[in-house]
């Protein structure tokens, strides 16, 4: 189970951002992963690395500086096909293609169809200088629905995008919170405790009739933004947030638990990076 908000500003005169991205990764705390590192293959994509056996290396999140696309994958519980190809690398082609999500999902549909169900957040972030407002589009392969969607304010989990869950409901009103509350670069540091804030959330979000029918065992654990089950060693294990001004000044800031990882007194590996999109204009 994961979760993102989103939030783009590019219509908000009063904001000094374009783009606001935050996101919590669930899932076991003993599975191997990588931290939030620009690639070596490729300089100009930072992500994490999934690195249990049979997921080819692939990642849940993904931006790419140079294609100016940001890439999230989520789970859609519920239905295991047999022989499944794995969902892995799905994040990792799309930011390093320099198609469109449309063009991108057409060449990918029959792998696609292959692989146990999911939904991928994709934003196209484009150019500062001519003011492209981000596109922000999702495809599920549940029902091979690829969607655009134009709120300024969005927040999707482990359902089908236009059928949130309650806590996604919840989440965006939090987040839209901040973002009034902390429009301006000056404000930084604030904005970023709140977002935290809003991705530590544990208050429970019931009742939720999608969620207790796609997970009925354990849907109370899963109600809460920030997830913790220690008997399953499995919960919230990394934040991430992703912030653009209208300028070009972009940040990623990542919090991850460090392994080995005891879920009750967890020690938290904190990164950032930050530049400017301006200048992260070539392939290496």
């Amino acid at each position: 189970m994961c979760i993102v908000f989103i939030y783009v500003g590019s219509n908000d005169a009063d904001s000094e951002y374009k783009l606001i991205l935050i996101s919590n990764r669930d899932e076991f705390y003993d599975r191997p992963s990588q931290n939030m590192s620009p690639w070596e293959e490729d300089v100009n994509i930072y992500g994490g690395r999934d690195l249990q056996t049979g997921c080819e290396g692939g990642t849940w999140l993904a931006l790419s500086t140079y294609n100016k696309k940001i890439g999230l994958l989520l789970n859609l519980p519920g239905v295991h096909k047999d022989n499944a190809k794995s969902r892995g690398k799905v994040v990792e082609n799309y930011v390093k293609g320099d198609i469109k999500l449309i063009s991108f999902v057409d060449s990918m549909k029959q792998h696609f169809q292959e692989c146990n169900e999911f939904v991928l957040v994709a934003v196209e972030f484009g150019c500062v200088i001519i003011n492209v407002i981000p596109t922000v589009q999702t495809y599920n392969n549940g029902n091979n629905e690829l969607k655009q969607w134009h709120d300024q304010y969005l927040g999707f989990s482990n359902s089908l995008p236009d059928q949130p869950l309650t806590k996604v409901e919840a989440g965006k009103c939090k987040l839209q919170d901040a973002c009034n509350k902390y429009k301006k670069i000056n404000n930084k540091d604030k904005l970023i405790e709140e977002l935290i804030a809003v991705l530590k959330s544990e208050k429970s979000n019931l009742p939720d009739p999608q969620l207790e029918e796609r997970r009925p065992q354990i849907f109370k654990e899963l109600s809460s933004i920030f997830v913790k089950i220690p008997k399953a060693r499995y919960g919230t294990r990394t934040h991430t947030i992703i912030l653009l001004t209208k300028t070009g000044e972009m940040d990623i800031i990542e919090m991850s638990m460090k392994s080995p990882i005891d879920p009750l007194e967890p020690t938290w590996n904190n990164v950032t990076f930050s530049w400017h999109t301006q200048h992260k204009n070539s392939k290496q």
